[in-house]
């Protein structure tokens, strides 16, 4: 092999690297303050696949949006805890009635009421289903009946009412289920957020790797460009000396004409590479967008040989759908159980119990002189009978509700229980699909490896063909167009170089995508408090009598007949 060969063939090799990471590097779950650009010297930015990595963790837009889902979600776990909050009540209204009376028992020939309510309360609803309401009110009533003997009459009352399901509606697995559903519902949003990060460090390496193979390939292009010239140049010389034909510039010419052509090509391909590396990047600024990333990579070439029984059990294992497929499944199973409680029966226990009080004003004799005597009442004679117990009032019974037939509640139910099949179905389908991917991409790293190889073997070969050819053509032996097709090849296969090393990393990340191993390898943590621990009114979750779930299995397989099947055969 010639020096030139070596040199070119590490140029090739030089482009690409296998970082090995020492530092970790975290990344924040909840949204944080997008950082500014790193200062740059002269818009230029020197840049390694570490800095790469920091970079878009902590500036990638989708990342920002997929913090913010998981913000969301907290939320939505504290938002689904108000429907046990206490509610406080009051309310006020008045009324008048007149109306000509039936008879002398009314007390006036035309009767008139006037009457007005006050009243408050505070109501609230318990993670056990009891209903607990406490009210007070005052009603005034004036009228002017003859037979009433407080006129206006004062009202007061104090009342605690209770309401407890005792089975549809009973129990902290019924009433918890929008909070459960939402804490699950948080972790599939965390895990789908941690699918987001391992495709934005795929995406970076790629676009990385991409960059640095397009510049390399301006190298080729240029180095192409400046042997076409030199070839065009000797031609032009032997032309004029007369030992080439005139029809010899005019290919060498062709030749110039199309690397050049060329290098335009893989110059505006190189344009679009950084863009996009700037855009999974997070580079968001237009003054942003003007500076100039300089690649510091280098890479050297170490197959991995992989146990593909191996990769697949680690995938299975590893990759955050699954786990976000068994959380789904979870909240399914959930929602069954919840169904499973709706077509029970209705029986709710009601109690209350209170005190009353009543003033007002009237007309009482005087026992001395016989005269009539006003007494005044109001609303605070009233309220003293009221806090003295004097005049206590309590009800209590059982209201039993049946629905005939329940087919909403039990076609809800089946469909449900479908809806949980159908879950795990789908989990079996994206571990087959996962197999799938993990089966392409050990293959792809065999296969790229040998590529590689081969692709090493014919640039030397073709480096070799050109210094043979060259020296034909310096002999007379050859001619500008077969020498021009010789160095052609070179190029190519300089390209074929490239690209294959571009594959083959591409492959490695693909493989580690594949088998959920990505962050492990580049020590990436992803820093997620978890779902908030202590929520309002979560009180009594863990005692199991209370959730209320031994009624019947809600875990039932549902199935439909099968139709009979005739065998012609029979």
């Amino acid at each position: 092999m010639s020096i030139r060969a070596i040199t070119v063939m590490a140029a090739a090799l030089s482009f690409l690297t296998f970082p090995i990471q020492a530092a970790e590097i975290g990344v924040p779950a909840l949204p944080t303050e997008i950082p500014g650009l790193p200062t740059t010297a002269g818009n230029q930015m020197a840049l390694d696949l570490e800095s790469a990595y920091q970079l878009a963790l902590n500036r990638n837009l989708n990342l920002q949006v997929g913090r913010y889902t998981i913000a969301a979600a907290d939320s939505n776990i504290f938002a689904n805890t108000g429907i046990f909050d206490p509610n406080f009540t009051a309310g006020v209204s008045g009324d008048f009635t007149r109306s000509p009376s039936s008879n002398a028992l009314e007390g006036a020939l035309v009767a008139e009421s006037r009457s007005t309510r006050l009243g408050a309360g505070v109501n609230q609803l318990l993670p056990t289903g009891t209903y607990l309401e406490l009210t007070t009110g005052g009603l005034r009533r004036g009228t002017n009946s003859t037979f009433y003997f407080l006129n206006p009459s004062y009202n007061a009352d104090l009342a605690l009412t209770l309401r407890q399901p005792l089975l549809d509606g009973f129990g902290t697995l019924y009433n918890r289920a929008g909070i459960v559903i939402a804490e699950i519902g948080r972790e599939r949003t965390a895990t789908g957020f941690e699918t987001t990060v391992v495709a934005t460090l795929r995406d970076v390496e790629n676009a990385y790797w991409d960059l640095v193979a397009a510049r390399r390939a301006i190298e080729v292009s240029e180095q192409s460009l400046s042997l076409a010239e030199q070839l065009l140049s000797e031609t032009q010389e032997r032309v004029k000396v007369g030992t080439s034909a005139p029809i010899d510039t005019v290919q060498s010419e062709a030749t110039v004409a199309t690397r050049k052509q060329e290098l335009i090509y893989a110059r505006n391909l190189a344009a679009n590479a950084e863009d996009s590396l700037k855009s999974v990047l997070g580079f968001n600024d237009p003054r942003e967008w003007m500076t100039t990333i300089t690649t510091t990579e280098a890479y050297d070439f170490e197959p991995l040989s992989p146990n593909l029984r191996e990769a697949i059990e680690t995938a299975h294992q590893s990759r955050p759908e699954i786990r976000e497929k068994h959380l789904e499944i979870s909240q399914l199973d959930y929602n069954t159980k919840v169904a499973k409680h709706v077509t029970l029966p209705s029986l709710d226990l009601e109690a209350s119990y209170g005190f009353g009080g009543l003033d007002g004003n009237a007309l009482i004799e005087d026992p001395d002189t016989g005269d009539e005597i006003k007494v005044s009442g109001n609303f605070g004679g009233a309220y003293d009978q009221l806090v003295d117990w004097q005049f206590p009032h309590w009800s209590v019974g059982v209201q039993l509700t049946v629905p005939i037939g329940n087919n909403e509640a039990k076609a809800r139910l089946a469909q449900r229980r479908y809806e949980t099949q159908q879950g795990n179905v789908q989990l079996n389908a994206l571990k087959q699909e996962i197999t799938r991917q993990v089966r392409f991409a050990v293959r792809a790293l065999y296969d790229g490896a040998a590529a590689v190889e081969a692709a090493t073997a014919s640039m030397v070969l073709a480096e070799r063909n050109v210094e043979a050819e060259q020296t034909k053509f310096d002999n007379g032996l050859s001619t500008n167009f077969q020498l021009s097709q010789i160095q052609e090849d070179l190029a190519n296969a300089q390209l074929a170089l490239i690209r294959a090393h571009l594959d083959y990393r591409k492959a490695m990340v693909g493989y580690r995508e594949a088998t959920g191993t990505l962050l492990d390898h580049l020590n990436v943590k992803i820093l997620d408090p978890g779902a908030p621990e202590k929520t309002p009114h979560d009180f009594w979750k863990d005692v199991e009598w209370l959730q209320f779930e031994d009624f019947g299995s809600s875990r039932e397989v549902v199935t439909t007949p099968a139709e009979p099947v005739n065998d012609s055969r029979n």
